[in-house]
C-alpha cells in the first residue's frame, strides 16, 4: 500500500523522521501563539440571542419621577422607531418581572423614583436577520443620547452563563470612609471606560444630596385647635394619594376604587426651601371652630444630608463598580485597564499585585490602603478555565499510569500521552476557521475545553491499536519493527478515519449551537488531528521504544 511505503520510508529516514518533529513542533507553537496574538479568543461562553433585552435607568439619587419618566420616554420614542421591536413595558420606581438576568442584578429591590427597568420584545430569531446582541449593541450609543440628568443607561441581555451582577465587576475594599472608598472607585470607572469594548460602567455608590424634611410643629398645631392626624393625612392624601372609595358596577368582576390626589401643581418649582413654602402654603386646613390655616404656619423645613446606601459583602464594607462588554471577551480589556491602573495610579498610589489578577493600592499621602478585587463573569470564566484545566492534567496522568500498568513502559506511555496532547492543534485551528466564516468572533469556550478534554480517550484509542498491532505484527509475523509500525499504521488507518468521520459528522451539528458550538468545532478539529498525528507523528514516536514493550 501507498500509505505502508510512505511510513516506512519516514522511520528508515532519520532526517524525515526529525521533519516530522519540526513540522508538529512548529504547529504547536503557532497554535499556541494564537492567544497571545488574540487570534483566538478565550469566553466562557459566547453571547445569547434571544427574543428580549432589558434596558436599566439610574438618575442620580433625590432625583423626581418627572425627570425619570423624561428620560425613559426618550428611549422609549427611540426603541418604537425600530422595526424589530413589537412591545415595551416601562416600569418606574420598581423592577419589572424577574427573569434570568435580573434575579441577581438586584432589580427586585428597586423602589426608589430615580430608578427605572424598560422590558424590550423583539421579533422571533426566524423573523430577523440580525442576533439580538448586535442589535443591542447597534442601537447603545443611540441611547445613551437621552441620558439626561446624570442618568446611567444600561442594556441588559439574558446571560448564556451563569447569572452574575455583570461581566466585570470591580470590588473596592479599604479606605478610612465610605467617601474616600467611593471617590477611589469613581477612578477606577473613570479607567474602565477608557477601554474600547467596555459598556454601562457604573458605580455602585450613591452620591450624597441635600433634602428637606418636613417636621411638624406640635405646639402650633394643638393651639391651632387641628389634630396631628389631620396634619399627617393632609400632606399624605396631597402628594401621596389615597383611596377614598369604590365604585361598584354590574358588569364589572371588581370593586373601582377611586384614587384622590393632587394634579401636576403638587410638583415644586426647585429645591429652594421658599418655594416649597410657596407651595405648601396653598395647602388650607379647617380647625373645630371653622378657621382656615395654611400648612405652612403648622410645619418646619429642615434641611439634611441624605446618607448613601452602604453595602458589604462577608461583614466587609466595599464598593462594586461594574461594566459590560461590546462584543469582547472579559479578560482582554480587564488585562488593558489592569496595565493601566499599574502604570497611571504610581504617581498618588503604591500599587503592588495581590491574588491572581488583582491589586492593592496605598495612598502615598493619607497611608489608606484600597483593594481591588475582580468578581463577575470574569471571576467565574477564570475559575471554570482553571478548574477544566486541572481537569485536562488529570485525564492525562491518569492515561499515562494506565498506559504504565498496560505496556510496563514510562517511554511508551509519555508518547500516548503526547500525542494526545498534541490534538490541541486541531482544536485551536478549528477555532481560527471557524472565526473565518462567522460573522462575530468565534470564541473558546469553556464547551471548547470540554471537547478537548474528552479527545484524549479517542487520540490514546487511536495510539494503542497501533502499537499493540505493530507488535503482534512483530512476534507473530517476524517483521521488523519499522515494517511492523508501518503495516500496522496503515492497516488501521481505515478504522481509525472511519471513527473521525462519524465523530465529524455528529459534531457538526453542535457547531453552529451559540453554547455547545465550541464543543462541536473541538471535536471536529481534534479528531481530524488526531487522525494525521496517528499516521505520522504516533509511529515516529514510538519506533525507538517498541522493541521494550516485545517479549524475546
Amino acid at each position: 500500500m501507498k500509505l505502508e511505503k510512505f511510513i516506512y520510508n519516514i522511520l528508515q529516514s532519520p532526517n524525515k523522521s526529525l521533519l516530522i518533529y519540526a513540522i508538529t513542533f512548529i504547529l504547536f507553537i503557532l497554535s499556541i501563539a494564537t492567544f497571545p496574538s488574540q487570534i483566538i479568543k478565550a469566553k466562557m461562553l459566547p453571547s445569547k440571542d434571544s427574543d428580549t433585552f432589558s434596558v436599566y435607568v439610574d438618575l442620580k439619587e433625590g432625583s423626581s419621577i418627572k425627570q425619570t419618566k423624561e428620560v425613559t420616554s426618550c428611549i422609549c420614542k427611540k426603541l418604537i422607531a425600530k422595526d424589530l421591536v413589537t412591545d415595551i413595558s416601562v416600569f418606574i420606581a420598581e423592577g419589572q418581572p424577574l427573569d434570568f438576568a435580573a434575579l441577581v442584578k438586584q432589580s427586585a429591590l428597586k423602589d426608589k423614583q430615580s430608578q427605572a427597568e424598560i422590558m424590550v420584545n423583539i421579533k422571533k430569531a426566524a423573523n430577523r436577520d440580525i442576533t439580538s446582541y448586535n442589535f443591542v449593541g447597534s442601537i447603545r450609543n443611540e441611547l445613551q443620547k437621552c441620558s439626561k440628568y446624570e442618568a446611567n443607561i444600561k442594556l441588559i441581555e439574558l446571560p448564556a452563563g451563569p447569572p452574575v451582577l455583570a461581566s466585570i465587576v470591580a470590588e473596592i475594599y479599604g479606605g478610612d470612609s465610605f467617601q474616600s472608598r467611593r471617590d477611589f472607585a469613581k477612578k477606577i470607572a473613570k479607567v474602565l471606560k477608557k477601554q474600547k469594548t467596555l459598556v454601562d460602567v457604573d458605580v455602585m455608590a450613591d452620591d450624597s444630596f441635600e433634602e428637606f424634611k418636613i417636621i411638624l410643629n406640635n405646639n402650633k398645631i394643638i393651639k391651632s385647635g387641628i389634630s396631628l392626624d389631620q396634619v399627617k393625612n393632609i400632606l399624605f392624601l396631597a402628594y401621596e394619594g389615597i383611596n377614598l372609595a369604590v365604585v361598584n358596577e354590574k358588569d364589572s368582576q371588581s370593586q373601582i376604587p377611586i384614587f384622590l390626589r393632587l394634579d401636576e401643581e403638587r410638583i415644586f418649582k426647585s429645591n429652594k426651601k421658599d418655594d416649597i413654602l410657596n407651595k405648601l402654603a396653598r395647602l388650607k386646613l379647617v380647625n373645630k371652630n371653622g378657621q382656615t390655616i395654611a400648612l405652612s404656619e403648622l410645619i418646619e423645613l429642615k434641611k439634611t444630608t441624605k446618607e448613601p446606601s452602604l453595602t458589604s459583602k462577608n461583614l466587609t464594607p466595599m464598593i462594586n463598580v461594574i461594566a459590560e462588554t461590546d462584543k469582547d471577551s472579559q479578560i482582554y480589556p480587564l488585562l488593558d485597564a489592569r496595565n493601566e491602573f499599574i502604570n497611571t495610579f504610581k504617581d498618588e498610589y503604591e500599587v503592588s499585585k495581590s491574588n491572581m489578577l488583582n491589586l492593592k493600592f496605598k495612598d502615598k499621602k493619607t497611608k489608606e490602603i484600597f483593594e481591588l478585587v475582580w468578581d463577575g463573569e470574569l471571576k467565574v470564566t477564570i475559575d471554570t478555565f482553571i478548574d477544566l484545566g486541572g481537569a485536562f492534567i488529570i485525564a492525562l496522568v491518569l492515561i499515562f499510569f494506565l498506559m504504565v500498568i498496560y505496556y510496563k513502559s514510562f517511554a511508551i506511555s509519555g508518547g500516548i500521552v503526547l500525542a494526545s496532547f498534541i490534538s490541541i492543534i486541531g482544536v485551536i485551528f478549528a477555532h481560527v476557521i471557524m472565526d473565518l466564516f462567522t460573522e462575530d468572533t468565534f470564541y473558546l469556550t469553556a464547551t471548547s475545553l470540554i471537547g478537548f478534554i474528552g479527545l484524549i480517550g479517542i487520540n490514546s484509542r487511536n495510539s494503542t491499536l497501533i502499537i499493540d498491532f505493530s507488535k503482534q505484527l512483530v512476534e507473530e509475523k517476524g517483521l521488523s519493527i519499522n515494517e511492523a509500525i508501518a503495516r500496522a499504521t496503515a492497516t488501521r488507518s481505515k478504522p481509525i478515519i472511519l471513527t473521525v468521520l462519524t465523530m465529524v459528522f455528529a459534531s457538526s451539528l453542535l457547531a453552529s449551537d451559540a453554547v455547545f458550538g465550541g464543543l462541536g468545532v473541538a471535536l471536529i478539529g481534534g479528531t481530524l488531528i488526531s487522525y494525521v498525528v496517528s499516521m505520522f507523528f504516533v509511529p515516529v514516536i514510538i519506533k525507538n521504544q517498541i522493541k521494550k514493550i516485545i517479549k524475546s
